[in-house]
């Protein structure tokens, strides 16, 4: 199938390497869900350091930021990155502004190299539900590299969806529900504001010694770029991960023996369980499975891109680089 060019895109097909139709791919508001990029049949790169120094020119003219914003994902196929220290150069010609700073909330993750790190290192059984990375805190990374090192004998896709897309979905299924997330922001707009910014949070010492933190983020905000709300949240992994430990009602201590706070709104009410759970059934209808293939990389934009994670059987290894960029959220 042929992918009709944009501007953007139009800036690639002179070059060395072309846009593809990754199978199964989606379309949100007219763009392919995700875009596939790889070397054109007969201007492969023969190393790593070829195709580095030809991303990085190419970076520079803001190709790649522009397909990102239109897109949501890029997966790059058939470069030749063979392992970390290649993915790791890989991602550093993309001339973004830093490596992430990962500030509390980390899942379990060894690191690789100086930006780059496993994935969550939970049982290949465990399943994650969709969440925007860091969408609970102030402090959150901009863009997403995975890169599939070894792929798993069955499972292990990552599944992505459009968090803007999902927006729209609540929007005309479950208005009820999104209207009293904005309003419900709004009364707090101030604090937001210093929580996203300051990553200050109003914090209690317990009995036990426990230092006990709340922060109270906007679960829909705007995208300064292209001015489209975005459900930037992470209720579909708290909500489904205590919903299979049977942690849905008081004390929340689930299967698992872990606690699992229940998810509210901003003033402390509870979020119906009809919302929450129609949140995880539209999350898997428009959701995509990233179908990785060895040396993969997919450039998520996290502002717009919500990923999750499946069970699989076999060995697995999927690196994870984060960093910051130069979007930022306006006001809704």
């Amino acid at each position: 199938m042929a992918i009709s060019p944009s501007n953007s895109e139009a800036l690639l097909l002179g070059g060395k390497i072309e846009t593809f139709a990754v199978p199964g791919s989606r379309t949100v508001h007219g763009k392919t869900f995700p875009l596939g990029i790889r070397p054109k049949d007969d201007q492969q790169f023969q190393t790593v350091e070829s195709a580095v120094e030809y991303v990085k020119e190419l970076a520079k003219t803001g190709v790649f930021d522009q397909l990102l914003s239109q897109h949501g994902t890029i997966l790059f196929r058939h470069f030749p990155i063979r392992n970390a220290k290649d993915f790791s150069s890989f991602v550093r010609a993309f001339n973004l502004p830093q490596p992430h700073k990962e500030i509390g909330l980390a899942g379990i993750r060894t690191l690789v190299t100086t930006d780059v790190k496993t994935a969550n290192e939970e049982p290949p059984d465990v399943k994650f539900y969709y969440h925007s990375e860091y969408g609970r805190s102030a402090h959150f990374p901009a863009v997403l590299f995975f890169y599939s090192e070894i792929v798993p004998h069955t499972g292990g896709q990552t599944p992505i969806l459009s968090s803007v897309e999902l927006y729209d979905r609540l929007k005309e299924e479950l208005p009820e529900f999104v209207k009293d997330l904005s309003d419900k922001e709004v009364q707090h707009a101030k604090v937001e504001a210093v929580l996203q910014n300051d990553l200050k949070a109003e914090a209690v010492w317990q009995p036990n010694g426990a230092l006990h933190v709340l922060q109270r983020l906007p679960a829909i905000r705007r995208i300064a770029s292209t001015g489209k709300p975005t459900f930037f949240n992470g209720f579909a992994g708290v909500y489904g991960r205590a919903k299979d430990n049977a942690a849905l009602a008081p004390p929340y201590r689930g299967l698992d023996n872990k606690y699992h706070l229940p998810t509210t709104y901003g003033d402390g009410s509870p979020i119906p369980n009809e919302y929450l759970d129609r949140l995880l059934d539209l999350s898997d209808e428009i959701g995509f499975l990233v179908p990785w293939q060895e040396g993969d990389v997919a450039f998520i934009d996290n502002y717009t891109v919500q990923h999750a994670r499946s069970p699989w059987e076999g060995k697995r290894s999927l690196l994870v680089s984060l960093w910051d960029g130069n979007e930022k959220f306006v006001p809704l």
